[in-house]
């Protein structure tokens, strides 16, 4: 049985704000999914509205299913969003995980607003007491998730297939201090 995760709507960092997702960001969310470069990894068509929705209904439907999902990432100084990033329920062979996921618009990539919302993902978890570790599952080609993932302090642990698709499992315990990786 996995437990109620914590809102994180509200959470700031030193440039991002945390808000709960909805229907309304279909707007600025297309410009991802209009992205053959952002969603090379996801199971999406590029320009699909059909897929925009579903990924934002999917966040929609964990939130009211556990409190978990992605939320919508507001850059405080402009006010505009730069993506979806957010704490994951999933089950990893077998196992009940709580993953850090993170997915930017290809106009915020290279501002490190992946990495300082991830890490808030995990630091939030860890004061929430949410989990043991967190983990997040990378593709093997993605090398900028992969940067993010060492940047927020996890070590690569196995390989796995999660929903069909192989995947690399990087995890942090939440029970160590932080120790920031050299990028």
């Amino acid at each position: 049985m996995v437990q109620q995760i914590p809102s994180m709507h509200g959470v700031t960092t030193d440039r991002l704000r945390f808000r709960h997702s909805s229907m309304d960001d279909r707007g600025w969310w297309m410009e991802y999914i209009n992205s053959a470069d952002a969603i090379r990894f996801m199971p999406f068509t590029v320009g699909s509205e059909a897929d925009c929705r579903a990924f934002i209904q999917r966040s929609l439907d964990r939130r009211a299913a556990d409190g978990s999902g992605l939320n919508a990432i507001i850059e405080r100084s402009s006010g505009l969003p730069v993506g979806m990033v957010g704490l994951l329920t999933q089950v990893v062979d077998g196992l009940d995980e709580l993953e850090v996921g993170y997915h930017l618009l290809p106009s915020a990539w290279g501002k490190g607003f992946a990495t300082e919302a991830a890490i808030a993902c995990k630091e939030f978890a860890r004061e929430h007491r949410c989990a043991l570790s967190v983990i997040s599952l990378i593709d093997h080609q993605n090398v900028a998730s992969q940067a993010v993932a060492r940047r927020n302090g996890m070590t690569y642990e196995k390989d796995t297939v999660h929903r069909g698709v192989p995947a690399m499992v990087w995890r942090v315990m939440l029970d160590q201090p932080l120790r920031l990786a050299s990028k």
